[in-house]
């Protein structure tokens, strides 16, 4: 199926969102021939609750090219919308500048945040695209791993399963790229990475796979 998209909008709230649930499968894509695009809507500047900064918004870039770099794409596929993190909003701002990158490169796929997430950065960011991408066919919305979409009341659904057995170590040299946010996850070590491909070799196993990633269907148009 993933053959019949020729261009895809990737839209994450921050620069580790997309690598985090569909990693494998724009890196598939791009090995693929697809044209990519990746658009971050958060601007990568996080402090913590007591205000300690945590990430500059130079350091989320740099890190989040690196990443890029592992799944075959590079600053050329990526566009910024720089709004503050942790405030992102669902608004006429945020839906006509997402509309307006949707309208010039027609993906004919879309991915993105749930909707029922827990974050209210990717709860918004999802609604935005929504709004923003209406007029397109295809809308798939990638799984979220903890702490978002924990305490949900809407669990999320696994719909379509790609497998990604052969991008896997793309997805995951991707993440760790993304130094800042595993030196923020230190009270779980090595743990964060180790969640996140052992989800994968989860759903791979309800594939019938080696690895795994799974997307919820907002809608779906199979030529």
């Amino acid at each position: 199926m993933l053959k019949n998209f020729n261009r895809v909008l990737a839209i994450g709230s921050h620069f580790d969102d997309m690598e985090i649930g569909a990693g494998g499968t724009v890196a598939l894509l791009k090995k693929n021939g697809a044209q990519i695009k990746l658009v971050v809507v958060g601007n990568g500047d996080y402090s913590n609750l007591l205000g300690k900064k945590i990430r500059t918004q130079e350091i989320a870039k740099n890190e989040g090219l690196e990443a890029l770099s592992y799944l075959g794409l590079s600053s050329n596929d990526l566009v910024c919308l720089n709004f503050s993190e942790a405030s992102i909003p669902y608004n006429k701002d945020s839906v006509e500048r997402i509309e307006t990158v949707v309208n010039n490169f027609r993906p004919d796929l879309i991915l993105t945040q749930w909707t029922h997430d827990s974050h209210q950065d990717h709860i918004n960011t999802s609604l935005a695209v929504i709004s923003a991408s209406r007029y397109r066919n295809s809308l798939l919305m990638w799984e979220p791993i903890f702490p978002s979409g924990r305490f949900s009341p809407i669990p999320f659904v696994p719909q379509v399963y790609v497998d990604i057995s052969t991008t896997i170590d793309s997805k995951i040299n991707s993440l760790k790229s993304h130094k800042s946010q595993v030196k923020k996850f230190a009270d779980y070590g090595v743990a964060w990475i180790d969640g996140i491909t052992a989800r994968a070799k989860f759903r791979g196993f309800e594939c019938s796979s080696g690895y795994a990633e799974t997307f919820y269907v907002y809608r779906l148009k199979i030529n």
